[in-house]
């Protein structure tokens, strides 16, 4: 029960490729949630406008998987409006990793919990997931956007799937800015838990039965002052 944290997933698998070999499932299955839209959309406009088989959010993804040796014949793509509860909730059942990808974290959360259902399905997954960006964060009970990663340009806490134990804060797209960096330690030190910031060339790697955190390429750790 792994989940791998990217900021950047094209960039971010380059690093933890080898790892990803030694923990992927023997016979992947993979189902996939490009549910993070900017606005709402609906089941047409996610297929063949959205992420459109061939196309570049679509490519993103499927060539980062396929790097590790998932066909993409074994890659399934969810629609939130067209797939019924039930149908989703098989493909988590016959899954064994599921990608959760970048984009509006409380869009996607609004799909999983409100629109389908399939809050708990998520929660409780226990093989391999995949976080980009919102995907990453979204595993958190609770997770942090800074304004410069906001949609609506301000800090703000929010409510995430709870698939980690919420063991630490995670910051993605990182920037190396002075003024930044010392507000990611101002969250730590007020939250009093570490904050892990991962630069778009870095990745972790999370195991949820032994909680070990295994670090990867350009991630920079805060913990609370003493």
């Amino acid at each position: 029960m792994y989940s791998i944290l990217f900021s950047r997933i094209e960039v971010g698998m380059n690093i933890v490729k080898d790892r990803m070999l030694e923990i992927l499932p023997k016979s992947p299955k993979v189902a996939i949630f490009p549910w993070a839209f900017p606005v709402e959309i609906d089941a047409d406009k996610l297929d063949n406008d959205f992420f459109k088989k061939g196309e570049r959010r679509y490519n993103r993804y499927i060539n980062e998987l396929k790097k590790i040796g998932i066909e993409e014949s074994n890659i399934t793509v969810c629609n939130c409006y067209s797939d019924s509860k039930e149908k989703l909730k098989n493909i988590i059942k016959e899954a064994n990793i599921l990608l959760l990808p970048g984009g509006n974290p409380e869009m996607f959360f609004k799909k999983v919990l409100h629109d389908t259902e399939i809050f708990y399905d998520i929660k409780y997954f226990d093989g391999l997931i995949i976080g980009e960006s919102a995907g990453t964060e979204l595993q958190l009970k609770r997770y942090f956007i800074t304004a410069k990663n906001n949609f609506y340009k301000y800090f703000a806490f929010y409510d995430g799937f709870g698939i980690l134990d919420d063991p630490f804060y995670i910051d993605v797209h990182t920037i190396n800015n002075k003024r930044y960096l010392n507000s990611l330690q101002k969250i730590s030190n007020d939250t009093q838990k570490k904050v892990y910031a991962i630069f778009d060339d870095g990745a972790l790697i999370y195991n949820r039965i032994n909680k070990k955190l295994e670090i990867f390429g350009n991630v920079k750790e805060f913990s609370p002052d003493k």
